[in-house]
């Protein structure tokens, strides 16, 4: 869990380079926003052009460009088109030629469109292999021109790596400098340490969701950088308007949440040295009128500072006041009670399995079985059916698989996975073994916790067959009922069970007088033959006596 410090420290990693979006296009040329620039001092500024068509600038930006130069704030142009508008190719490339002409050395970077991924900004979206066909000729344009400016990729809206590896498969490799990426979408009020997955991956829709990006522009062999142009919370009390949410969720976070918020995502941004380039949405609210795109700003609408204001001068400055990870990405513990590791099993055995966690957000543990393959098959799976933590204070989550009757003789693997809250993912693999009992060499067995109860002629003998082995024992269990008549001992009763559990044997007796009963194991592969000791006993008595040494269980009254 994060938590605040009490003191701001300075920040011990390097966190991505903060930057500002200025609200209102060309109108950003006042010197309002130059004091603000003056006083929070971010390294980038990020600026609307909308191109309709056009082919030359017309100087409406010059002195917005002049007066970052003049302050050593590096400029980020986002050329787009508005109103459904989608992009001639030849056009706009003509216009970022112009662009590129006009600031050469003096305008930093260019995104290449805005959000090109949702139909908001282009029309038809997604259309990977236009907006990648649109990206190839400004890239070239712009370089020719100007190889000291940076292209970047047109952000996506959140964290979109299925149109990133549309665009990879597009041709989009070596076309920009820098990915780009907006998290402040589908009216978010989750904090930046807050997630969950999507087939296993940081989801589209989550702040860190950058990170699935990063894995997607690897898996093409791109190691470029990724810049966040946009990232924020609004700070409307109204319901989300837009989206699969609208009318049902909040659209905005409280202005202390912003600044926290804004804080610990700088500090997750410092876990991310690829993550080069990151710039607040926005600056400052122009209409004020409480809506969620309209209560995003550093300021409000009539001037004054939110919290968040003095947050990202901290940041800006290095300041961490955070401390702890971001978010929690630690796998849960896992206690294999059973099976141990190497386990030996026969082949009339059902493999017990039993396993535990001290972790409370652990919401499954699997047992599983690796095939030959290397694939894994669930064998069963304990969880309760809200999804929440298991309570392991109502039972340890145990399986017997009958399955394992099955197995081939040899050596096999046992998995058991644990996932928690956050699908965070621990795996451990338990190696067992399947033997043929019948070609061991003979091993000992013994008759164990014999017990004698009862009285009069109605008696009962309980207990069980053991050895050393870890397997089932297998055979059958005898008992011998025998009185004493005309001088010499003779069988009366008897009966069979199978050895692999505990037995019980329960009798009456055909005479009064002298009895005694034993217990004889005939013994199988691997298992010797043994038997108990006789138990002398007495219908006129409740007594059990055995012959051999103090070992009955419960030689007592019935």
């Amino acid at each position: 869990m994060l938590c605040a410090a009490l003191l701001a420290v300075p920040a011990a990693a390097t966190a991505a380079e903060m930057g500002l979006n200025m609200n209102g296009g060309a109108a950003a040329s006042n010197n309002d926003n130059w004091a603000m620039l003056d006083d929070t001092k971010p390294g980038w500024a990020r600026h609307f052009v909308v191109w309709n068509g056009q082919r030359a600038t017309d100087g409406g930006y010059d002195d917005i460009v002049a007066q970052e130069e003049r302050r050593g704030i590096k400029t980020l142009f986002v050329v787009t088109g508005l109103g459904g508008t989608r992009a001639d190719v030849a056009g706009y490339t003509a216009f970022m030629a112009s662009l590129a002409q006009r600031y050469q050395g003096k305008v930093d970077a260019y995104e290449i469109w805005n959000e090109a991924d949702e139909a908001d900004f282009w029309p038809g979206a997604p259309d990977a292999n236009g907006y990648v066909t649109l990206l190839k000729a400004s890239y070239t344009s712009i370089k020719r021109i100007d190889p000291a400016a940076k292209v970047v990729f047109a952000p996506t809206v959140g964290n979109n790596y299925e149109y990133v590896a549309a665009a990879y498969a597009a041709g989009a490799k070596g076309y920009f400098d820098a990915m780009a990426v907006h998290t402040d979408t589908a009216c978010s009020v989750a904090g930046p340490t807050e997630y969950y997955r999507d087939k296993d991956q940081l989801a589209r829709f989550v702040f860190l969701g950058y990170r699935t990006v990063r894995e997607t522009m690897l898996a093409h062999g791109d190691d470029k950088p990724i810049w966040m142009t946009e990232f924020g919370w609004s700070a409307t009390q109204r319901k989300c308007e837009r989206g699969t949410w609208a009318g049902m969720k909040d659209a905005g976070v409280s202005e202390a949440q912003q600044a926290q918020f804004l804080r610990e995502a700088y500090h997750c941004m410092k876990e991310d040295p690829y993550l080069e380039v990151a710039m607040w949405f926005n600056s400052r609210d122009l209409r004020g009128d409480g809506s969620e795109l309209e209560s995003y700003g550093l300021r409000r609408a009539d001037g004054s500072r939110r919290p968040a204001y003095d947050a990202f001068k901290d940041v800006v400055r290095g300041i961490d006041t955070v401390t702890g990870p971001c978010g929690d990405f630690v796998a849960p513990k896992v206690d294999v009670l059973h099976p141990p590791a190497n386990f030996m099993f026969g082949d009339r055995d059902r493999l017990y399995m039993r396993a535990s966690s001290p972790d409370a957000d652990v919401k499954r543990i699997t047992f599983a079985y690796k095939n030959g393959r290397g694939e894994l098959e669930n064998l069963d799976h304990t969880h309760n059916e809200n999804g929440l933590p298991l309570d392991f204070t109502r039972g340890i989550p145990s399986f017997r698989w009958f399955g394992a009757l099955k197995l081939p003789f040899g050596r096999h693997t046992i998995v058991v996975v644990a996932r928690d809250t956050h699908d965070n993912e621990t795996r451990i693999e338990i190696p067992v073994q399947k033997v043929n009992p019948a070609t061991l060499a003979p091993q000992p067995a013994k008759v164990a916790d014999l017990a004698v109860t009862g009285r009069g002629m109605r008696r009962s003998i309980r207990g069980k067959v053991t050895s050393n082995l870890p397997f089932a024992i297998a055979g059958r269990v005898r008992v011998e009922w025998q009185t004493r008549r005309q001088g010499r001992w003779t069988k009366v009763h008897g009966g069979s069970r199978n050895a692999h559990r505990p037995f019980a044997f329960h009798q009456t007796l055909k005479y009064a007088g002298r009895w005694r009963v034993r217990v004889v194991y005939d013994g199988q592969r691997p298992y010797r033959r043994t038997q108990s000791c006789w138990v002398m006993l007495s219908t006129a008595s409740a007594k059990a006596r055995p012959t051999c040494g103090t070992g009955l269980k419960a030689a007592r009254r019935g």
